[in-house]
């Protein structure tokens, strides 16, 4: 479930997770959405990639959502936001740039950002600084967009809780 910015404070939005479906297209990730009964889709981006690296335009998703009455709420996930190797680094900056356009275009108001082990090993204060630089940079090109984050952490990970 998602909180609904749209509706005020306290009200959620029922959200299917992309995950769930794991085998289909975003396509069809949209119709079983609203077949199932769900309100919203937290996009997974592998599929989105999957459809725009066919040569659809994320254009062509807006009559789709509308069809379905789905709202899409998440992109789910740029990963690695801890990537600090220079080609790494530009790789993840034109990815969160691909995205935030992609999101934009679509009315999807977040993306989710994962930090995983790039920087397991390393004292925990240079893992906070550097990861924190990173979401910083997403974070300027999202706001061109009207894009917000919100950070999965993983267990497994160097960051693995808000605190």
């Amino acid at each position: 479930m998602y909180l609904n910015t749209e509706k005020g404070a306290g009200s959620m939005i029922i959200t299917l997770h992309g995950l769930s479906i794991a085998h289909s297209n975003i396509n069809t990730d949209i119709r079983i959405a609203r077949e199932s009964g769900f309100e919203a889709l937290e996009i997974i981006e592998s599929k989105l990639l999957r459809y725009l690296d066919l040569g659809f335009k994320a254009e062509e998703l807006i009559p789709l959502f509308k069809k379905y009455s789905i709202k899409p709420v998440c992109i789910n996930a740029l990963k690695d936001v801890e990537r600090i190797e220079p080609d790494q680094h530009a790789e993840l900056l034109k990815e969160a740039e691909r995205l935030c356009r992609v999101a934009h275009t679509i009315g999807c108001a977040t993306i989710q950002l994962v930090p995983f082990c790039g920087l397991e090993g390393r004292p925990w204060s240079e893992v906070l600084e550097l990861t924190s630089k990173n979401i910083a940079e997403v974070a300027d090109i999202g706001k061109k967009y009207g894009v917000r984050f919100q950070l999965e952490c993983i267990a497994w990970s160097p960051i693995h809780s808000l605190s």
